[in-house]
């Protein structure tokens, strides 16, 4: 398996879109104090920071967000449930909803610290977001003092949670937010070892540890980060103190992903029912269902997602980091997941959907949106889609990135088309965008750079234009040489490079004659995505080559099952 480590995609989103992406404010309404997901009227999902009227409801009671409870220092029966609703919504991630819903425990409850303990840590950094603006540093250090202010009223246990709290944050905006995450690691952990039975304690002090090394958790060889371990350990003690923890799930996913994604089952299985009514909790499973081969389920909980997503986005008019970067993230993971599972008719509908939602002006800023505006073309490619792709208009020079993908896409389509002379036109086009300095500045797809992605895409466009020269040493050479790109991009899913360079090395080698090179190549892609039907059957067809029968007849029977789902048919890993 190749272990690749580094930010995932939707980090990606959070930072480029709190600091390019600006939105509109929108007043808050008074409600009815609890509204079901289908009927609900409420803020704004960005962060609520000026004009906050307290004399009205802020926040709404959310239905189907499960039943996890920490008891707080209240007497407000309601209070005590906004308090619990803010802790589930940061704990599914959507930090602006759980900040509203703190700001309404505190609204009726004045006196209760632990509410404002929750908007200040609903505010900070975490391992999506791990920079906040000026104006949250602010709003959050004001929070962070109101606790401090009345934790004489608070339990000793919320105190250490407020006091531990305080080393997060500090007056000077302009400590980095490294060091501060360093000294809020420190202070948890001896907030943990005094409650080593608090099941929200351990999950938040295993938080504040990936918080100091987000998204890089182990290295290489699959040897964790420091404190990696510590964190592990008390996650999985969380769950076995609070099995129906969803932020203690929800984390362990995260940080077994890669390279232990079978660690995670049963916190994969287990989550989605836990908070039903939280699109980013609902979605979650498919992380590690796409790691271990489970692609249908990784499909269903992303439709299940995203309808959860759409009901809540609509009745609230969310705007901000949740619509712009979760809800799309689930629609794209949803393309993945039915292109390995073949399935084009959900694949082709779920990537026009990912890119029905790109603010088309906002691209040359926000280059994540390329990345989801191209979709289209690389599910068009993945499935042979061939006329689909050269009637697709051109995209605006300026928006280099998708030019890439444009450029790419057209390239394996003439070759397709059997056009050696606009492939090749098409891979010129490549070079020029290989060279360009401006496509190092942009990141569209994870924290890889177009450069390296424009790089990869040129060695599959010469490859495909050897092979159809019937050059297959020099297609091979290409198609290795993108197989070692890929391998050094950085971890995210989905993936940043859609079709495994592997697949176009296997289908090279069984037309040059290779077999056996062919069987060794598809065994890897297989290690990495396990029962994808694309290598499947490009390890069938070298198996066949080589009369091993008998191997190859048990290969076509998990072939068959993996494909089940699949709306074509296949007689190679590339179409």
């Amino acid at each position: 398996m190749k272990f690749k480590v580094g930010l995932i995609f939707i980090t990606i989103l959070s930072i480029i879109g709190f600091l390019f992406y600006q939105f509109n404010k929108e007043e808050a309404f008074d409600y009815s104090k609890k509204v079901g997901m289908n009927a609900i009227k409420c803020t704004p999902a960005k962060f609520l920071l000026t004009d906050v009227d307290t004399t009205k409801q802020i926040s709404p009671l959310f239905e189907n967000l499960g039943n996890h409870n920490y008891k707080v220092s209240t007497n407000n029966d309601l209070a005590q449930q906004f308090f619990n609703q803010g802790l589930r919504l940061t704990y599914a991630f959507n930090h602006a909803e759980a900040h509203r819903s703190f700001m309404e425990a505190a609204r009726l409850d004045p006196s209760l610290a632990m509410a404002f303990w929750g908007q200040a840590y609903a505010l900070g950094p975490n391992i999506n977001d791990p920079l906040p603006d000026d104006e949250r540093k602010a709003k959050y250090n004001e929070a962070i003092a109101k606790a401090v202010s009345l934790s004489t009223n608070a339990s000793e246990k919320e105190q250490a949670l407020i006091n531990s709290l305080t080393h997060r944050y500090s007056s000077d905006l302009e400590k980095e937010t490294s060091d501060l995450n360093m000294e809020y690691m420190e202070a948890m952990t001896e907030v943990a070892e005094d409650y080593p039975e608090d099941s929200d304690i351990l999950t938040l002090y295993a938080a504040s540890i990936m918080n100091t090394v987000p998204w890089n958790y182990w290295d290489k060889e699959g040897n964790p980060s420091p404190h990696i371990a510590e964190a592990k350990t008390a996650l999985e003690k969380a769950m076995v103190l609070s099995p129906d923890n969803p932020g203690a799930h929800h984390y362990y996913i995260h940080m077994v992903e890669l390279p232990k994604p079978d660690l995670a089952v049963p916190s994969a299985d287990k989550l989605g029912l836990l908070m039903p009514g939280a699109g980013h909790i609902v979605h979650m499973p498919s992380h590690i269902y796409i790691r271990v081969g489970r692609y249908k389920d990784a499909v269903l909980v992303n439709q299940q997602a995203i309808l959860a997503d759409e009901d809540y986005i609509s009745q609230c008019y969310a705007q901000g980091m949740y619509p712009l970067g979760y809800y799309p993230h689930n629609i794209h993971f949803l393309w993945s997941a039915s292109s390995l599972l073949g399935n084009s008719e959900i694949a082709i509908d779920a990537a026009k959907k990912t890119a029905e939602k790109v603010p088309i002006g906002e691209m040359k800023e926000l280059h994540f949106l390329q990345n989801f505006a191209a979709t289209p073309l690389l599910a068009y490619t993945r499935f042979g889609k061939w006329n689909d792709i050269l009637t697709y208009p051109k995209p605006n020079d300026s928006i280099k990135y998708l030019n890439l993908i444009w450029h790419y896409t057209r390239g394996v389509a003439f070759v397709r088309k059997n056009n050696l002379k606009d492939a090749k036109e098409e891979l010129e086009a490549i070079q020029v965008l290989v060279v360009d300095p401006e496509m190092e500045t942009i990141y569209a797809s994870g924290f890889d750079n177009g450069t390296s992605i424009a790089k990869l895409a040129y060695e599959v466009v010469a490859g495909e234009i050897a092979q159809l020269e019937e050059n297959y040493n020099l297609a091979i050479a290409h198609f290795k040489t993108a197989v070692e790109m890929e391998d050094n991009l950085i971890y995210n899913e989905p993936a940043a490079w859609y079709i495994p360079p592997r697949q176009n090395l296997g289908d090279a080698l069984l037309k040059a004659g290779k077999y056996s090179e062919a069987e060794k190549i598809y065994q890897e892609d297989l290690d990495d995505l396990r029962q994808n039907g694309w290598s499947l059957m490009g390890l069938y067809e070298s198996l066949m080559a080589q009369e091993k029968l008998d191997e190859a007849a048990a290969i076509m029977q998990e072939f068959n099952t993996a494909w089940q789902d699949a709306d074509i048919e296949i007689k190679t890993s590339v179409l």
